[in-house]
């Protein structure tokens, strides 16, 4: 019996019991009770599932014939690969693409073109982008949104300096993966988009690519870019994900695009008026509407937002501090800092063995380390030991005046 003629029922049960098996995926399976038989092969790559699909083409999990490994598949747009120039830059871009490899950065095993069908192959990373999150939980707390931020400029500031500018920072674009790692999707693949009514439009200096609600006020009048285009696309992300709203609203393109080149953003304190000053100040830098005024490279960035996720006075409004009770209970004091621990450690002439000072001359010193004076009170009493032990020495009467000063 052909499985064309065979009953609904039978075919159904027989895709299932292969997906039970793991022959077939379940994506696999679907195409195939929907009679599609084609695109299950790219180049080397066995396609698995469907991952989503974007402005620049579709995302597919898929393995490779011989070596098993796992990774992420993106078929570039049809109408953007169309192109004999979109073809030659994606040539171009992936040869930059290659020369990544940062933590932060979704790294790129290869790229090709079978036919007329561009591809890239890029590390599989199970998570989900930032505006799934955003979606699924609301806005996000300051000192989370401080660290997702933080590794993104550091992936920012790896590709910046080999010469790479993302034009399309916003939160599709930075996954998080199940470790909490942020990672930068699609780096390089921006300049392929001036095909794409969606992510592109004319003005009257030539064609801006990237997305309104994140662009940089330069790339909404099609001025030039560079790395810090890349900042203020990254401060309208953390906008974003700690209010749930974008910067810079408007009914229109035009109005979107007016309020941001004017820099006339809605204060974020409007919005979230609990946010510590610190935080508010960095992303003030990150959307100023010059380039000069921001930060100037991603690592600068990087290092103040690392300082807002690492430090708990950055991340919280700061408290006054509880008044301290009357009587505490009596603790250990801790041991003297390492550089002041013995006495070999302070002055190596008082480690010489030959001729050296008595026990008591040292267990008097140790504990002068260890009462932890001022370092101006200290320095003196040790100076006076010494004086007394090198006078009393040169008498011939040193054991004596160590005892006399030791209380022995």
């Amino acid at each position: 019996m052909r499985l064309g003629l065979a009953p609904i029922s039978t075919v159904l049960a027989l895709a299932r019991r292969l997906v039970a098996e793991r022959i077939l995926t379940e994506f696999q399976a679907d195409r195939l009770l929907r009679n599609k038989a084609s695109g299950f092969v790219v180049g080397r790559y066995v396609i698995l599932d469907r991952l989503g699909e974007g402005n620049k083409g579709r995302v597919f999990k898929a393995q490779h014939r011989l070596m098993g490994r796992l990774v992420a598949l993106k078929i570039i747009s049809p109408k953007i690969a169309s192109r004999a120039s979109s073809i030659a830059r994606f040539h171009r871009e992936m040869r930059l693409i290659g020369r990544l490899d940062h933590p932060n950065v979704v790294r790129a095993f290869d790229a090709d073109q079978v036919g007329d069908l561009l591809y890239i192959v890029m590390e599989y990373v199970a998570g989900r982008s930032l505006d799934h999150v955003l979606q699924d939980r609301g806005r996000l707390s300051p000192a989370e949104v401080a660290n997702y931020m933080a590794q993104a400029a550091l992936g920012l500031a790896h590709a910046h300096d080999r010469g790479i500018v993302h034009r399309d920072v916003k939160p599709p674009n930075l996954l998080l993966s199940e470790e909490g790692q942020v990672k930068i999707l699609d780096l390089g693949l921006s300049a392929l988009m001036e095909a794409d009514s969606e992510t592109s439009f004319a003005t009257a200096a030539g064609v801006a690519v990237g997305t309104i609600n994140y662009m940089s006020p330069e790339q909404a009048t099609a001025g030039d870019v560079d790395g810090r285009s890349d900042l203020f696309s990254l401060g309208c992300t953390m906008y974003h994900l700690l209010t749930g709203h974008v910067p810079f609203p408007g009914e229109t393109v035009a109005e979107c695009l007016t309020r941001r080149v004017r820099g006339s953003s809605v204060p974020i304190t409007d919005l979230r008026p609990d946010l510590p000053r610190k935080l508010v100040r960095v992303l003030d830098k990150l959307l100023a509407n010059r380039p000069g005024d921001r930060f100037q490279t991603a690592a600068e960035a990087a290092d103040a937002l690392q300082a807002l996720a690492h430090g708990e006075a950055a991340v919280r409004p700061a408290r006054r501090p509880s008044p301290q009770p009357a009587m505490r209970p009596s603790v250990p004091e801790p041991s003297a800092p390492p550089m002041l621990s013995t006495v070999s450690d302070f002055s190596p002439a008082l480690a010489d063995s030959s001729p050296g000072p008595s026990p008591s001359f040292r267990s008097r010193v140790a504990s002068l380390l260890a009462a932890r004076l001022p370092v101006r009170v200290l320095l003196i009493l040790l100076v006076v030991e010494l004086v007394i032990f090198v006078v009393g020495f040169a008498l011939g009467q040193g054991s004596a005046i160590i005892k006399l000063w030791g209380g022995e």
